[in-house]
């Protein structure tokens, strides 16, 4: 059983476009994909002023943060770069924030999370503000998103939960860490009872041993351990930096977690399958525009950041009660 591929919305080609990508003008209503690319640009525009008007609203402390725009507090945010640019990435400063700036050419510089808050009293919205709205025809491009595979080793929960949760991380970014460590277990009772589906996508910002990480985990996944693997590299992840990750420590979270066939795991760590699997993640996430990490779609709702328990609560909720109108 092979690890399930991204889907990357038809018709893309500017990777850097965020949520997904920009049509060509002009272009005839009869043409299926680009009324798609159309459709999903207007999500862009409508879910991005969304977010920028929610980022320039909430209040300074990270913990009562909403859904954010571009780098929100708790994200490791970097401009995308080639498989083993490790340079880049050891001389980027470590210390918790976003990593990919500084030493790669083109990256945001890195941020500390304290500098992720605001330090000044953000402008307060006038009366007149108002929320944009998303067409049924917008959302649907969001909710066709989730691949809702049940043969997916890298998912979990019901196959028609009403609320996917896809997740983009990287396995090295601290922040990604630490919501696999606190806010994915506390909302483990709504995986359970059919509520959530959680999906992981691979999204890679940190270079060759970030990708090796990634190929392990799906490797795991291959002998039903993906979780388990997932989970065991997040509990000992550090607070802060991007810690080493060479091919014996790989092998020995393998022990630790006891995969039945070590033989077998430490061949599907150089499986093309898998890493074809795990680039086409990476083509997903770089398509949608997705440059900090960790990064969420709760259906058709943006989360940027490791944001609280009750984000993720309110953004279920809202979701749970479009789905059931």
């Amino acid at each position: 059983m092979s690890t399930p591929s991204g889907q990357v919305p038809p018709g893309n080609d500017q990777p850097s476009a965020p949520i997904a990508p920009i049509p060509q003008s002009g272009q005839p209503k009869s043409n299926t994909p680009s009324i798609m690319w159309a459709v999903a640009t207007i999500v862009v525009a409508l879910v991005g002023g969304f977010l920028i008007y929610t980022a320039m609203t909430q209040g300074d402390e990270p913990a009562d943060a909403g859904p954010g725009s571009g780098q929100g507090a708790g994200s490791d945010e970097g401009a995308d770069r080639e498989a083993g640019d490790e340079a880049a990435e050891d001389g980027a400063a470590d210390d918790g924030g976003s990593d990919d700036g500084g030493a790669d050419d083109g990256a945001a510089p890195e941020v500390p999370a304290a500098e992720s808050e605001q330090t000044t009293q953000a402008p307060q919205p006038t009366e007149s503000a108002a929320e944009p709205t998303v067409t049924e025809e917008q959302k649907q491009f969001l909710l066709d998103l989730p691949r809702r595979d049940a043969e997916d080793p890298m998912a979990k929960g019901d196959v028609d939960a009403p609320v996917v949760i896809m997740e983009f991380a990287d396995y090295r970014c601290p922040f990604c860490a630490s919501w696999g460590r606190d806010v994915q277990p506390a909302l483990q009772d709504l995986i359970d009872d059919g509520t959530v589906r959680l999906e992981f996508r691979d999204r890679i910002l940190f270079g060759e041993e970030s990708e090796a990480t990634a190929l392990a985990a799906r490797a795991a996944g291959e002998q039903g351990m993906y979780w388990e693997y997932h989970d065991a590299i997040y509990a000992a992840a550090p607070d802060s930096g991007h810690p080493d990750m060479p091919r014996e420590k790989l092998l020995g979270f393998a022990e630790e977690i006891d995969i039945p066939d070590l033989e077998k795991f430490e061949a599907d760590l150089d499986s093309p399958e898998l890493r074809e699997a795990m680039q086409a993640d990476q083509e997903q996430g770089e398509s949608l525009g997705v440059r900090s990490t960790p990064t969420f779609l709760v259906n058709t709702v943006a989360l940027v950041g490791a944001q609280p328990e009750q984000v993720f609560r309110q953004a279920i909720e809202q979701e749970l009660a479009a789905v059931t109108e």
